[in-house]
């Protein structure tokens, strides 16, 4: 009797945990899936990525990595309306992606959008919990065209101190003078 009441319990866990112990994320399995086609991408073969995630769109429509890599072969191919829509069904499918946040602020850049692509550097930055340096410097570069040089200044200083070099050029190129000037 005292076996059962500690078996079935026991039993009940272990269905659980087999049931509902799927430790992997939608993300790296979709990694895993298009595991060709994303190293076609960052081995800078972009058409032959196009052409892999163009046919994969039709075969997965609910994988939002999919269309992020789509999108980036189409902003790479400067289409920057098709991976700017590519990036918002993206979206659609799993706002929890904060690259695709970051691409879609690059492309709005490219079309001159620079209130969107402000905002949605914004929501990067959200995503990666302030830790990503290049989203910081987009920013910081953004508030520095729109004038609001304290913000920038303080966006250049925390991607600088991530660990990009660019942000580090800037910081000093960009306020130098200014900080020669107060000083004299």
């Amino acid at each position: 009797m005292e076996a059962l009441l500690i078996g079935i319990p026991f039993l009940i866990y272990i269905y659980l945990r087999i049931r509902l112990g799927n430790d992997i994320s939608p993300q790296e399995y979709d990694g895993i899936i298009f595991k060709e086609g994303i190293d076609a991408y960052k081995s800078a073969d972009y058409l032959s990525a196009f052409r892999y995630f163009e046919a994969e769109v039709q075969e997965y429509p609910k994988s939002s990595t999919a269309y992020l890599y789509r999108g980036k072969c189409h902003y790479y191919f400067e289409n920057w309306e098709a991976a700017l829509a590519d990036f918002e069904k993206s979206i659609r499918l799993d706002n929890s992606l904060g690259e695709t946040f970051y691409w879609k602020g690059l492309c709005h850049y490219q079309l001159e959008e620079y209130a969107m692509s402000h905002y949605e550097f914004k929501r990067s930055s959200r995503m990666f919990l302030d830790k990503n340096p290049e989203v910081l410097r987009q920013i910081a570069e953004l508030e520095f065209r729109q004038a609001d040089f304290e913000s920038a200044r303080k966006n250049f200083k925390l991607a600088a101190a991530l660990g990009d070099s660019k942000s580090n050029i800037l910081l000093q190129t960009l306020f130098y003078g200014n900080i020669r000037k107060a000083s004299s």
